[in-house]
């Protein structure tokens, strides 16, 4: 990761994404053309951003103004009406309640307003907004999890909040929930290290890859994942399933494919750091060798990932109707040395 461009604050909704980085810059994938064209268009830099359900959105710039498209009336007028500028906004995705929009609004003045959020967070929130101190991040994940800081550095959290974030939240600044999908997540740590579980664009987007390393050629049953779940497109749309039957049926081969970057461990275990490629190499039966990019570079966020990767063979393709898991006919063993 380039030391002059870092994460500063990133959104995430049902896989889609907006880093914000601390020299100004941004990236972002899926999002509303409408956040994309409206973020293009400000000069001045952008601070906070927050995806919704709905396709809504909302950024706040340096200079204090707010940019939004959002579809609740109660909403609009709570951005509009309020005697303090509009600071930050979190939504939450509440599937039981169709009627009422769900979100925390939080103002200049740092007090807070809200709808339709979890009892037990209203709960929590009630009893702050008594006293001091006040709420730093707020981020809601699925089934009404969420997750809140406070000034005093507290921070508190639902009870159902998934095990592999859970585990990590010791000494944690901020983290960013995704409200559509369990195995997303990002941590900004105290001591500034980053980690985090999104997709390959995401990793993309963070890390800068280097094409100098060292290119093999290795059997891609001996390679393991680093997520849990994958997209079913890549990032210029074409579908991972169609690259795994061009492949199958010869219309293209490894050679023309992107190599796939992979880390090399003490153990000898060979781990992927482009998912949905692997994933059509795994599944193309006529594929037993390909090239790779072997770099000793780990992304910051590694180490602790494949710690929670108890099946590293396996990976869920997302949005499948059938939301099949995909299985290879390796048995993990860590012996091997990693090329062919």
């Amino acid at each position: 990761m380039s030391e002059s461009r870092n994460p500063a604050h990133v959104a995430l909704y049902n896989s889609s994404y907006v880093i914000l980085f601390d020299d100004g810059s941004w990236s972002s994938r899926g999002v509303p053309e409408s956040l994309v064209k409206k973020m293009e268009q400000t000069k001045s830099k952008i601070e906070f951003v927050s995806l919704g359900p709905n396709e809504q959105w909302f950024f706040r710039l340096e200079n204090g103004k707010v940019v939004y498209d959002v579809d609740d009336q109660k909403l609009r007028d709570d951005l509009r009406n309020s005697v303090d500028k509009p600071f930050k906004l979190w939504f939450n995705d509440d599937d039981d309640d169709d009627d009422n929009a769900s979100y925390i609004l939080q103002y200049s003045d740092l007090s807070l307003s809200w709808n339709s959020i979890p009892n037990d967070f209203h709960n929590k929130l009630n009893g702050r907004q008594k006293s001091l101190p006040v709420v730093k991040n707020i981020t809601f994940g699925p089934d009404n999890t969420w997750w809140v800081s406070f000034q005093d550095d507290t921070a508190r959290s639902s009870s159902q909040i998934p095990r592999h974030i859970g585990t990590q939240l010791k000494h944690t600044k901020c983290l960013v929930l995704d409200p559509q999908d369990e195995d997303n997540y990002f941590i900004f740590k105290d001591n500034g290290s980053l980690t985090w579980q999104v997709n390959d664009d995401f990793d993309d987007d963070i890390n800068e890859k280097e094409e100098d390393d060292d290119v093999v050629y290795m059997n891609p049953h001996r390679i393991r994942y680093t997520q849990k779940s994958i997209s079913p497109r890549f990032r210029n749309g074409q579908s991972i399933e169609q690259l795994r039957q061009d492949l199958e049926d010869g219309i293209t081969n490894v050679d023309k494919v992107p190599k796939i970057n992979v880390i090399r461990t003490r153990s000898g275990n060979i781990w992927s750091l482009d998912n949905r490629r692997l994933w059509c190499f795994h599944n193309a039966s006529n594929i037993d060798r390909i090239p790779v990019r072997v770099t000793d570079k780990r992304p910051s966020w590694f180490n602790n990932r494949i710690k929670n990767i108890k099946e590293p063979f396996e990976i869920r393709v997302r949005g499948s109707s059938e939301e099949t898991e995909h299985y290879s006919d390796v048995d993990g063993s860590s012996d091997w040395s990693g090329y062919d």
